[in-house]
């Protein structure tokens, strides 16, 4: 690698070392993956969403943030309005072994009730 390719890259490299890796599996229920779960950096009902990761079939995940982003991550179930599931994920619950829980959606909650 030529010194001035090393300097172009140096950066990334050192933006990457600083992420924080999360992995894991969300299930709706003990043993019952949840395929449908979305991480979202900013609210997924708010205006400043600008990243999202989905969970796969097994409901597993896998994937980087960066640092500041780390006090700005939900999840929900992204087979229905987010506001139904939505919940912030603490830097306490950051890992690379994460198990959460996630209850799927319930359709039947009316998220604009009619005020008498």
């Amino acid at each position: 690698m030529t010194h001035a390719r090393w300097i172009l890259l140096s950066p990334a490299l050192l933006l990457f070392a600083a992420c924080t890796h999360l992995q894991g599996v969300v299930e709706q229920a003990p043993g019952r993956p949840m395929p449908t779960a979305v991480f979202s950096v900013g609210r997924p009902d708010g205006i400043a969403v600008y990243e999202q990761h989905r969970a796969d079939n097994r409901g597993r995940f896998d994937f980087y943030i960066l640092p500041i982003d780390e006090t700005n991550l939900y999840l929900y179930d992204g087979a229905a309005d987010p506001r139904l599931t939505l919940r912030r994920i603490d830097r306490s619950e950051m890992s690379t072994h994460m198990h959460l829980d996630l209850p799927a959606a319930n359709p039947n909650i009316d998220l604009n009730p009619a005020i008498p």
